[in-house]
């Protein structure tokens, strides 16, 4: 019994792990191509340090541009990402005006929504699973934040005593260790950062 609830921890983690590396290959993309943005808009837009951050800021550049503008001076302003899309492919052709710094910025906007997913998708997977062996995990769901070093002790506690019992050999134990870090950080920190070497820094002007 003991033995199967190890190999299912591991087999957990090869899933969960999956997911972490996309959500690393998608984060990387979109420096880079946030990357070709900067050059593009010839820094109006720069990377920003949170996703939430550059969600908003690659809105505002969209819609100040003038294709967006001119879509509001005609109180066109209930649109989706699609149709914006569609009319800056025609804003293009009508007025021979290069659109695609805009149309890059949509990607990035929804690749940042891909990645929320990910990274949610990853949280609650590592609930499901860890909650197969401390059930309290779950009370982080909707836990005030005043709350969370307790919820967290005591889930260490829990799998320490299944660890020390027998009921988890020291790799699986690590691993749930690993998860309940991942799961807390996250409801604490919210989604990753992007890293400080990718940031816009005046220094990099002197």
């Amino acid at each position: 019994m003991n033995d199967n609830l190890n190999v299912k921890i591991l087999e957990s983690y090869v899933e969960i792990d999956k997911i972490h590396d996309n959500i690393n290959k998608k984060m990387f993309d979109f420096i880079t191509k946030a990357n070709e943005l900067v050059e593009l808009s010839e820094d109006d837009y720069q990377i920003e340090k949170t996703l939430k951050l550059n969600k908003i800021s690659l809105k505002g550049y969209v819609l100040d541009s003038d294709p967006c503008v001119q879509l509001s001076e005609n109180n066109i302003t209930n649109y989706s990402i699609d149709e914006l899309k569609n009319y800056l492919i025609q804003y293009e052709k009508e007025y021979n005006n290069e659109c695609l710094k805009y149309l890059l910025a949509l990607a990035l906007y929804e690749q940042i929504g891909q990645i929320e997913e990910l990274v949610d998708s990853k949280i609650d997977l590592e609930i499901k699973e860890l909650s197969k062996i401390a059930v309290d995990v779950n009370n982080i769901i909707n836990a005030d934040k005043s709350e969370y070093e307790k919820i967290y002790m005591n889930i260490k506690n829990q799998l320490h005593n299944n660890n020390n019992s027998g009921k988890l050999d020291e790799k699986a134990y690590n691993i749930c260790i690993q998860i309940l870090n991942d799961i807390f950080n996250y409801y604490i920190s919210g989604y990753p950062n992007i890293p400080d070497e990718y940031l816009y820094k005046e220094d990099d002007l002197q």
